[in-house]
């Protein structure tokens, strides 16, 4: 295989890890046979399937696997909803400059706000793209009077302020009555006085599952999940649909993806994908691509043009 630019050197083999925790069991054969061998780039898969995915089980993975293998990215699904994994992940990325893509289950819930050294990436929707299509569902049904109800987890003013600059600029004669912002703290009074404040049939909700769970207690208790009301949430809140609170109330709308729509196999296939063509692109457009990670530990001067490369390639 020839380099960019005419040279004879051999193209680099390039490692991907593909780490799958607390998943449905997919076998490593079944992994590396998702991958086509038509691209024109030398791909060696190299799987991992763990069973813990707390932070420390999670760090000592990462650095157990860059240390026996030179790895260039890592394509990352579990089967949780907690979407403490993506803050790790970011942290890991941030700190090793690994291209990192969360894929699946709580690996792939939306951070608002990502590290400026990281290269972690997610298969998910924007905060965005779900507000939007919040208001798409009401307008389908009619549904213009409508409340706000946030705690005050990352991305919530962008939720806020989306919302708002959406309805003040629509033709759609909605009527947005309150934004409600709470501290989503047990036994604090003030949110159930808040929560008081809630008149319209339709709310739209921005909080974490646990978050969730209090409030929707609380809402609950002041009569405002039964008969008459209708509470909608971004897929950050409903995490795993296979795993419901019994807060929740009934007919509760959540946007979400469904695994039959997007299942783990695909989302590893793609994920392959991209870290391969963004390398690919490196490599015609420079000439080489990234040193392989074999360690936890970086030096973030000497890697940070090559890091700043590949991200923008991703």
């Amino acid at each position: 295989e020839l380099r960019a630019g005419g040279g004879s050197d051999k193209v680099p083999v390039l490692n991907i890890a593909v780490i799958l925790g607390c998943t449905r069991y997919i076998s490593d054969q079944d992994i590396r046979a998702l991958w086509s061998k038509e691209d024109p780039i030398d791909v060696n898969v190299v799987t991992l399937l763990v069973n813990k995915t707390d932070p420390k089980s999670i760090i000592t993975h990462m650095c157990d696997l860059m240390s026996g293998t030179k790895i260039h990215g890592v394509v990352f699904g579990d089967g949780t909803d907690q979407e403490a994994i993506a803050q790790i992940l970011d942290f890991i990325s941030s700190q090793t400059l690994i291209p990192i893509l969360g894929i699946h289950g709580g690996s792939s819930m939306i951070m608002a706000d990502k590290d400026v050294k990281s290269t972690f990436f997610q298969f998910g929707a924007s905060i965005q793209q779900e507000a939007l299509l919040m208001l798409n569902i009401m307008e389908e049904y009619d549904w213009h009077v409508f409340s706000i109800v946030t705690s005050k987890f990352p991305g919530y003013q962008e939720f806020i302020n989306i919302l708002k600059t959406t309805v003040d600029n629509s033709f759609v004669g909605w009527d947005l009555q309150n934004i409600i912002t709470l501290d989503a703290v047990e036994e604090d009074s003030r949110s159930q006085i808040m929560l008081k404040k809630v008149q319209s049939p339709v709310v739209l909700l921005y909080c974490s599952k646990d978050e969730a769970v209090y409030i929707l207690e609380e809402a609950r208790s002041l009569g405002l999940t039964g008969f008459g009301y209708i509470w909608i949430v971004p897929s950050l809140t409903t995490g795993n649909p296979e795993i419901t609170p019994e807060a929740f109330p009934s007919g509760m709308i959540s946007v979400s993806y469904d695994d039959w729509d997007y299942p783990l196999e695909a989302r590893v296939r793609d994920g392959l994908g991209i870290i391969t063509s963004a390398a690919a692109a490196m490599l015609v457009e420079y000439g080489d691509i990234p040193e392989a990670k074999t360690s936890c530990y970086d030096e973030y001067v000497l890697q940070s043009n090559k890091k700043n490369k590949i991200n923008k390639k991703i």
